[in-house]
C-alpha cells in the first residue's frame, strides 16, 4: 500500500486521477481539478455524494446513463472521458471525469457584472442549441441548463457540461427543489409542477439563461424557491421589445406550455434567422488564460511529472493505490471496491456502453487535512417532492399566497373589477391588496379598463396579498405586411384579415410591376412606416396599382417596305403584324400604305403594330354607253368608280365620245379608280 505521504504530488482517484484544488460543490456533487496520469492531461473529476449513490438502482442507472453520455460527441459538449466507482474513505462513490476548460463559465461572466449584447447572447444560444439538439437526439435530457453549465474553452467556443450526470442527479434528487436554489432559478413550469422533465424543459431553461445574460436578472425570480417555481406556472415569458429580433424568438422558447415551445433545433434555426438582423458580435468577455497559472500544464501536472521522474529508477511493479483521505469521522463511509487490480482504471472500453468494472480492495486512511468535506447531504427525494407539491397546492388553494403563517391571517375576497377604469379599480382594492398594473392588448375591452385580475375575482386570499390588474392597452398592434407585387384581391385579403382598411390611389405606369399589381403602398397617417411596422386596428393602408409600362408613340411607316417597317418597329421596342394588302393611288405597290395604330397613336412597348402593303391603284373600265341616256351614263360611270367631269353637246342628240385628260378613250379602256371622265354629245 502506498502511504499518504505529505510530500507526494497529490492524491489519486481510481488509480490514475491526481486530485488538485476543489472547484466547487453542491448538495449532490463535489468537483475537483485533476491530472490524468494515464493520458497526461488535465481533467475535471466530479464525485457524487455517497448518500445519493448508495442504492443499487441508482448505480445501474448511473452506468446506463453515463454510457450513453460518453457516446455523445459534439464540438459544443464537454466530452465524458471516464466514469465509474471508487472508495472514498470506507464508502463507495460514483465519479465522472470530463474535459477541463480554462475559459470559465457564463456564470463567471455574469458574476463579474458583465452582460452580453444581443449578438453575443445569440452566439451563446446558438452553440447551446447545437449541444442540446445532440443531447436530445441521443435520448437524453440535460435537466440543468444554466449559466454555470455553459463553459468556454481557450478557443472561446461554448461547451455544455454535466451531460448525463445532471439528468441522473435530477432523477435521484427529485428534480428542482428548494434545496438547490440555483437550479430552481432556471427550472421549467413542468418541473415546478413535478411533471416529467422533457427535452423542451431544457429549451425553457436556456431561454431564462439567455434573458439573464442580456438583462442581468432571471424572469419570475422571487425571494423563495417555492415562490420562484409558482411564478412560472401558466405565465408568459416577459421579454423586452428592446431586444429587437431576439424578442420574438425568446418569447416562443419560453412559453409556459412545453408543446408551444421550440425544440432545440427549431430554437437554433430561429436564432440563425434573427442573426441576419443583428450586428456582428464582438468577442465574448471570457476569463483569459488558464486556471492553473502561467503554465498551461498546471502545478498538478508538473508535480506528477516530477514524481514520475523521481520514481523512474525503481524496478517495474504493479502500482498500488494512493491513499485518499476519507470524510470526517462524523460522516462514516462504507468500504467498497476499487476499479483495477493495480489501483488504476482499465483502458477506455471500445464502446461507450461497455464499462468494465474490476474489484481489487483499496485501503484508505481518515484524514481531512487537504480535502474539504462534502456539504450536508440532500434530504430524501420523496420528501422534497412532497413538500414542493404540497406547497404548490397551498398556493393554488390560497389564490397565489406564497408564505405559510403560524396563525391564520385575515382573508379578503378579490372583487370583480373587469370593465372598470383603472383608477376606480385601484380605489376599490386600496388597503386590502398590494397592486401591480400590467398593460395587455384587448380587442374587446376599452383602453384603460381592467381585463382580468390575478388572482381571479371571487378568490379568497390573505389580506395584503399582491393583486395584478391587467389593464387594456387597446387592440394589439397590427404588423404591416409587404404588399408590393400582390394583386388588389390579395392585398385586400391580407389587410382585412388583420382588421386594416385598404384604399386605392391613382394607378401609375410601371415598367417592372405587372398591370393590376401593387406598385407601392403607404399608411397615409404615417408615411414613413414600412413592412414590419405596427399600426392600430382600423388603420387605412393605401395601395397604388400598376397600369403596366408607359405607352410609346408609333412611328410613321408609310412608303416603307415590310422589312424596313419591321426594323423600324423593332428598334422602337414594338412588334409587327401584316394585314391584308390594299389598293392605294398614292403609295407604290409593295410599300406600307396603312398602319394600325395610325401615326400619332401609341401602344405599350412590345405590343404589335399592324401594317398593310399597297397593291397600287385600283383599275376600272369605262362602261359601254350604248342604249344609255345621259342619266344612265352618268350612273354607270360613277358605279364603275369614275368621276364625271365636263359634259359637252346635247345629250338628246346622241353620245359622241369619252375623253380622259384631253385624250379620247374608248369604252372598256381601264383607268385608276377616281379618274375624271369628260362626256361629249353631238351638237
Amino acid at each position: 500500500m502506498v502511504q499518504n505521504n505529505p510530500q507526494s504530488p497529490g492524491r489519486i482517484v481510481a488509480g490514475r486521477y491526481r486530485l488538485g484544488p476543489r472547484l466547487g460543490s453542491g448538495v449532490d456533487i463535489a468537483a475537483f481539478e485533476a491530472f490524468d496520469e494515464q493520458s497526461q492531461r488535465m481533467v475535471v473529476l466530479k464525485v457524487v455524494h455517497p448518500d445519493l449513490g448508495d442504492a443499487p438502482q441508482v448505480r445501474r442507472e448511473f452506468r446506463a446513463t453515463m454510457a450513453v453520455a460518453a457516446g455523445v460527441t459534439h464540438p459544443n459538449i464537454a466530452a465524458v472521458h471516464d466514469f465509474g466507482t471508487d472508495q472514498w474513505g470506507n464508502r463507495e462513490v460514483l465519479y465522472v471525469v470530463t474535459e477541463r476548460f480554462a475559459g470559465g463559465s457564463l456564470r463567471d461572466i455574469l458574476d463579474r457584472g458583465r452582460l452580453l449584447a444581443p449578438s453575443q447572447a445569440l452566439v451563446v444560444g446558438l452553440d447551446a442549441c447545437k449541444a442540446l439538439d445532440a443531447v436530445h437526439r441521443a435520448g437524453l435530457v440535460h435537466s440543468n441548463v444554466r449559466p454555470a453549465t455553459l463553459v468556454f474553452g481557450d478557443d472561446r467556443r461554448l461547451r455544455l457540461v454535466d451531460v448525463g450526470l445532471a439528468q441522473l442527479l435530477a432523477s435521484v434528487g427529485g428534480g428542482a427543489s428548494a434545496a438547490d436554489s440555483d437550479r430552481v432559478r432556471y427550472a421549467s413550469p413542468e418541473q415546478a409542477l413535478g411533471l416529467p422533465i422533457e427535452a423542451k424543459s431544457d429549451v425553457y431553461s436556456l431561454c431564462l439563461t439567455l434573458i439573464e445574460s442580456l438583462s442581468g436578472s432571471v424572469p419570475f425570480e422571487s425571494d423563495s424557491a417555492v415562490a420562484t417555481l409558482a411564478n412560472r406556472i401558466d405565465k408568459l415569458m416577459p421579454v423586452s421589445a428592446d431586444l429587437g429580433p431576439l424578442a420574438a424568438v425568446l418569447e416562443r422558447a419560453g412559453r409556459p406550455l412545453a408543446g408551444d415551445r421550440y425544440t432545440a433545433a427549431e430554437f437554433g434555426r430561429a436564432l440563425v434567422q434573427a442573426a441576419e438582423k443583428l450586428p456582428r458580435p464582438t468577442p465574448l468577455p471570457i476569463i483569459a488564460g488558464t486556471l492553473f497559472g502561467g503554465d498551461s500544464t498546471g502545478p498538478i501536472a508538473q508535480q506528477a511529472a516530477a514524481a514520475a521522474a523521481a520514481a523512474a529508477p525503481a524496478a517495474p511493479a504493479p502500482v498500488a493505490p494512493t491513499v485518499i483521505e476519507a470524510l470526517p469521522a462524523n460522516r462514516p463511509l462504507r468500504t467498497a471496491q476499487g476499479r483495477s487490480k493495480h489501483g488504476r482504471s482499465a483502458p477506455p472500453p471500445p464502446q461507450p456502453s461497455a464499462v468494465t468494472m474490476v474489484q481489487p480492495r483499496v485501503e484508505y486512511i481518515a484524514d481531512d487535512a487537504d480535502l474539504d468535506e462534502y456539504p450536508e447531504p440532500p434530504a430524501p427525494a420523496g420528501r422534497l417532492r412532497t413538500l414542493l407539491v404540497v406547497g404548490l397546492l397551498v398556493l393554488a388553494a390560497a389564490g397565489g399566497t406564497l408564505a405559510w403563517y403560524l396563525s391564520k391571517p385575515e382573508k379578503v375576497t378579490v372583487p370583480e373589477l373587469v370593465g372598470i377604469e383603472e383608477a376606480v379599480a385601484l380605489n376599490q382594492i386600496v388597503g386590502d391588496f398590494s397592486s401591480t398594473i400590467e398593460p395587455e392588448p384587448s380587442e374587446t375591452i376599452a383602453t384603460g379598463q381592467v381585463i382580468r385580475t390575478d388572482p381571479a375575482a371571487g378568490t379568497s386570499v390573505d389580506k395584503g396579498s399582491s393583486l395584478t390588474l391587467y389593464v387594456s392597452s387597446g387592440p394589439a398592434p397590427r404588423v404591416l405586411p409587404e404588399l408590393k407585387g400582390l394583386t388588389l384581391a390579395e392585398a385586400t385579403e391580407q389587410l382585412t384579415d388583420i382588421d386594416l382598411v385598404i384604399s386605392e390611389g391613382a394607378p401609375v405606369y410601371d415598367d417592372v410591376v405587372e398591370e393590376g399589381k401593387v406598385v407601392s403602398w403607404l399608411v397615409p397617417d404615417s408615411p414613413a412606416l414600412v413592412a414590419g411596422g405596427t399600426v392600430t386596428k382600423g388603420t387605412t393602408v393605401q395601395v397604388v396599382l400598376s397600369q403596366g409600362p408607359n405607352p410609346q408613340p408609333v412611328p410613321d411607316l408609310t412608303g416603307q417596305t415590310f422589312e424596313e417597317a419591321t426594323a423600324t418597329l423593332t428598334a422602337a421596342g414594338f412588334g409587327i403584324t401584316k394585314g391584308d394588302d390594299v389598293f392605294s393611288a398614292s403609295v407604290a405597290a409593295g410599300m406600307v400604305a396603312e398602319q394600325d395604330p395610325a401615326v400619332g397613336g401609341s401602344v405599350q412597348p412590345g405590343d404589335p403594330v399592324t401594317v398593310k402593303l399597297s397593291k397600287g391603284p385600283e383599275m376600272v373600265a369605262l362602261p359601254d354607253p350604248t342604249g344609255l341616256n345621259h342619266e344612265g351614263l352618268v350612273a354607270a360611270l360613277q358605279s364603275a368608280g369614275f368621276t364625271v367631269g365636263k359634259v359637252t353637246g346635247s345629250a338628246s342628240k346622241g353620245f359622241l365620245r369619252y375623253q380622259v385628260n384631253g385624250v379620247v378613250a374608248a369604252a372598256g379602256a381601264t383607268f385608276p379608280r377616281g379618274t375624271i371622265v369628260e362626256i361629249f354629245y353631238k351638237s
